[in-house]
């Protein structure tokens, strides 16, 4: 879409990841239809870009994967860089026409038109899932769709910014992003601060703006970054120069009460130690559950588990792990109380695995191997992302 907001130049590297592919968008290979979550222990989700969809044909696909392997799909209307949230009610992910819930009873359709292009899904209570879209440039500013599910119901609106990185706070949604319309004070992207605002929640149903910062860079897009002591925590680059300025990581930290922003540089022992790649791939990857012991748990370049102490930034390598996070392969990870569960693409032609890992001595504990070529998986469309059973 051309109302789309132009990225920085890491995420543009992203979000072309496996431009060679092609392909019909309908499954030829005969892999039965999920009706039911069953003994699913794990969710995939694929779509084509928001360029390539025609709104005519089924552009995304959802994959759910039991323990042993085996694995079913749902067909779907395509959602850029789908998310997903699973919780005890279900699963819950969406397309450009509905908004979907699948659990041991069925599958749930709720009729809900929206944008090609997500930032984000998030359960914000036993029943709820709250869905953020990046709809584009508007006359006065950027245009964030954010839509709310619950039950056999979904209600959108339409709020001022754009959000690459979403957090849930004590039920609430929260955007982190590059000021706009109201909230700019440049007119340059790359010196605009950047802002936290609460998405849902508020008196006028509006986004409330709760902090402002020159110093803030958005780093990844993260679907679900975590949210502990009403603070939230991700990985980024201090210095927003594109890809030839010299990386300057940083735990970047948003008090959601003061709205204030701190950050503390990654400090490591081991000099020789790769916290991310140089030109803006393989950026440090956290998720809802990264927060343990007083320290933020990554998914790094170096293909490891990395852990940097929330109070200074002390930084060091955890365990290895299965699969890539570097220009071509897009490794994702959930971190559960105990596991790391590590969806491995090492876009080498080797099938998709789903390895998990004891959290405190890296051992494997199990792993699943998807038993199918994983271009046969995606089906001429972008792996965009993961989710395990709570």
């Amino acid at each position: 879409m051309n109302r789309k907001r132009a990225a920085t130049a890491f995420l543009v590297t992203l979000s072309a990841l496996g431009m060679g592919l092609s392909g019909c968008s309908s499954s030829v290979w005969g892999a039965p239809e999920a009706e039911v979550l069953g003994e699913g222990k794990y969710a995939l989700c694929f779509s084509k870009q928001s360029s390539a969809m025609d709104g005519k044909h089924q552009d995304g696909k959802l994959v759910i994967a039991n323990q042993d392997g085996s694995f079913s799909e749902i067909q779907t209307w395509g959602m850029d860089t789908c998310s997903m949230a699973w919780n005890e009610a279900g699963l819950f992910f969406s397309d450009t026409r509905n908004d979907y819930r699948l659990d041991n009873a069925g599958l749930t359709t709720i009729s809900s038109e929206k944008t090609d292009s997500q930032y984000g899904m998030l359960a914000t209570s036993s029943d709820t899932a709250v869905g953020i879209y990046n709809l584009g440039f508007s006359e006065t500013g950027y245009i964030t769709q954010v839509v709310t599910t619950s039950g056999t119901t979904s209600t959108k609106k339409e709020i001022e910014g754009g959000y690459f990185i979403v957090s849930k706070c004590d039920g609430a949604v929260y955007g982190m992003g590059i000021g706009t319309g109201p909230y700019s004070t440049t007119g340059d992207p790359e010196t605009e601060p950047m802002v936290l605002n609460q998405l849902t929640g508020t008196a006028d149903g509006k986004e409330k703006n709760v902090g402002s910062s020159s110093e803030a860079r958005e780093g990844i897009s993260l679907e679900d970054a975590p949210c502990i002591g009403g603070k939230i925590y991700y990985i980024s680059d201090a210095k927003r120069g594109g890809l030839d300025a010299s990386a300057q990581p940083v735990l970047s930290s948003w008090d959601v009460d003061t709205g204030k922003y701190e950050s503390h540089p990654l400090v490591t022992e081991d000099k020789n130690l790769t916290l991310f790649r140089q030109d803006g791939t393989g950026f440090p990857y956290v998720a809802s559950g990264s927060v343990n012991n007083g320290a933020l748990e990554w998914l790094g370049a170096g293909n490891s588990i990395m852990s940097t102490e929330l109070k200074n930034g002390n930084t060091k390598q955890r365990f290895t792990v299965e699969g890539y996070r570097n220009d071509s392969a897009m490794s994702k990870a959930v971190f559960t109380e105990n596991e790391v569960i590590v969806l491995a693409d090492n876009n080498d032609g080797s099938n998709f695995r789903i390895v998990r890992y004891d959290r405190i001595t890296g051992k494997e504990l199990g792993r699943t191997v998807l038993d199918v070529r994983p271009d046969k998986l995606s089906d001429g469309m972008f792996f965009r992302g993961f989710a395990a059973k709570p």
